[in-house]
């Protein structure tokens, strides 16, 4: 008879999502319909509360790390892998969307950029590629750091650039302790980068350092000798 309750509970909550989208959903309401897929039987709405109650908010939740999330009792490896996957789907789903779209100026680069690195807590550089008319084709990780430091790999551009067949690229990376100005590495890298890009006939448009609220355009800067 329970069992019989829960089911019919879900296909309810399915029924009113399908059908009105999530507006008048609470937040436990909307993890409690995404544990449905992690939890095939059973009341997963006390889990809900648990989880929102350890973590403070739905988004909380989403950006808790796998292990946080299967301390909380009932959270075992799949609700804690289902979980982990919806910011970096979401993220994928948002670049797709944003493929062919023309970045001609550094401004809308640069709303590009702070969307990217928005949940990202260490350094990462990143290649944007553009064709010739500066619409966007891909963004390619190519460095991964620490919170301060970020080794950019010198294959994994060439790499991209040619599989992607692209004719612009805009590097960038994050700041995640907030400090915005590139240092004088910063500056030395780019150089030599667009060196690089040179010789395989690839412009190199920018170099874009953000931080959670700031940003700033290597090319642009009147203060650095770019």
């Amino acid at each position: 008879m329970a069992g019989e309750i829960h089911q019919n509970h879900r296909a309810r909550m399915r029924k009113r999502f399908l059908e009105h989208g999530l507006d008048n959903f609470a937040d436990h309401e909307i993890l409690e319909l995404l544990l449905f897929y992690a939890i095939p039987r059973g009341d997963v709405n006390p889990l809900a509360h648990r989880l929102i109650e350890e973590f403070g908010s739905l988004a909380g939740v989403l950006e808790a790390s796998p292990v946080d999330i299967q301390k909380v009792e009932g959270a075992g490896a799949s609700v804690a892998a289902l979980l982990h996957l919806m910011p970096p789907l979401f993220k994928r789903y948002q670049m797709a969307k944003l493929k062919g779209k023309q970045y001609n100026n550094t401004e809308k680069l640069s709303e590009l950029l702070m969307s990217y690195y928005a949940d990202k807590p260490r350094e990462a550089a990143i290649a944007v590629l553009l064709d010739n008319n500066c619409r966007l084709i891909r963004i390619c990780e190519i460095g991964q750091g620490s919170a301060c430091a970020v080794k950019i790999s010198d294959r994994e551009l060439l790499k991209a650039v040619l599989k992607y067949n692209a004719a612009n690229v805009v590097l960038a990376h994050n700041h995640p302790r907030g400090e915005c100005l590139p240092s004088r590495a910063d500056i030395n890298e780019t150089a030599r980068l667009r060196a690089l890009l040179q010789q395989v006939e690839v412009h190199l448009a920018d170099h874009i350092i953000v931080t959670e609220n700031h940003w700033i355009s290597l090319s642009s800067s009147q203060d650095i000798m770019y």
